[in-house]
């Protein structure tokens, strides 16, 4: 029981620890790609940590909404680091507080908050943004649930320690079509939840271009160090669920053991290192979507989706 208290602690500290510096290496890794020097890779810490020592400047407009909602997504991005599989592949003590469909609500929890904050100061570009980040979570998650239903009809669960198991263990489960088609189905959703090219431009700095960082704009000081932490651990998560449920299900660690879990960790710093090269030469690669035709690609997921749980049904897998 320590030691699953102790891989418990491991897996949130890892989380909390390591999501800047992934943000940090991809920031630094497509700069170089772009031919520029880049900042380093430590430069969200330093961010963090200037934040954190300034005060904040709020709005006469803003009630206690805007001033809570950072410290309700931050605390559900918290939440869900500690019911997914990061570094073990069986299940946490925590682990039982939700399964796939129960994190994604976590998730959309933090969203709504964010989204409710933007609108409660009455900023018009915070209006603009939160409007626009809620019409692309009302095509999102249709394709979200989709996925899940394509985790189910291969795992016979919605468990993602269960969907791991059954991709690890059977080669045939890999190569299912059901699979396939949902593991790009989320990796698009990846993209369109972190506000990633090609449905946004992290790095843009025209405000009335911009859809997350938009909704942020009124935020300062310690509230906005926690949405910019919050923003890079739920990268951190989706990536590490994609890697660790979709694409490579080995290398996690065993819960009995806290070696097993740093053997985990150690693994998981190199499978999100594929995914974050994936997502630096897509950055690097294509441009941003016209507002408009964000609803073709979030529509190519659904129906990537779609015809995976059909075709699950089909050979009756």
């Amino acid at each position: 029981m320590l030691t699953a208290v102790a891989l418990q602690i491991l897996q949130t500290t890892v989380v909390v620890v390591a999501a800047p510096l992934y943000a940090g290496v991809l920031a630094r890794a497509e700069a170089i790609v772009q031919s520029k020097r880049g900042p380093s890779v430590l430069q969200p810490y330093r961010d963090l940590s200037k934040l954190l020592r300034k005060g904040s400047a709020v709005s006469e407009n803003a009630s206690w909404i805007f001033r809570g909602a950072p410290f309700v997504a931050f605390s559900c991005y918290l939440t869900v680091s500690a019911i997914v599989p990061i570094i073990t592949d069986e299940p946490l003590p925590l682990a039982f507080l939700a399964d796939l469909i129960g994190g994604a609500f976590v998730l959309s929890l933090a969203g709504f908050a964010i989204a409710l904050a933007a609108l409660d100061t009455a900023s018009p570009l915070g209006g603009l943004g939160a409007s626009r980040t809620t019409w692309i979570g009302s095509l999102a998650e249709p394709a979200l649930i989709l996925v899940f239903f394509t985790v189910a009809a291969v795992s016979r669960s919605d468990n993602p320690y269960f969907e791991n198991h059954t991709i690890a263990n059977s080669a045939t489960a890999y190569v299912l079509p059901t699979h396939l088609l949902g593991l790009v189905a989320f990796f698009i959703l990846v993209l369109a939840e972190n506000g990633r090219i090609p449905i946004d431009n992290p790095t843009g700095s025209i405000e009335i271009s911009m859809i997350e960082e938009s909704r942020v704009l009124e935020y300062s000081g310690r509230e906005f160090a926690l949405i910019k932490w919050g923003g890079w651990m739920k990268l951190f998560l989706l990536s590490s669920i994609f890697m660790n449920v979709f694409v490579i299900p080995w290398g996690l660690g065993h819960a009995d053991s806290f070696i097993g879990g740093l053997q985990g960790t150690l693994a998981l710093f190199g499978k999100l290192a594929i995914c974050g090269f994936v997502i630096v030469v897509i950055d690097s690669s294509f441009a941003k979507l016209r507002l408009f035709r964000i609803a073709e690609f979030l529509g190519a997921s659904f129906l990537f989706a779609l015809i995976g749980i059909i075709t699950g049904y089909v050979i009756g897998k």
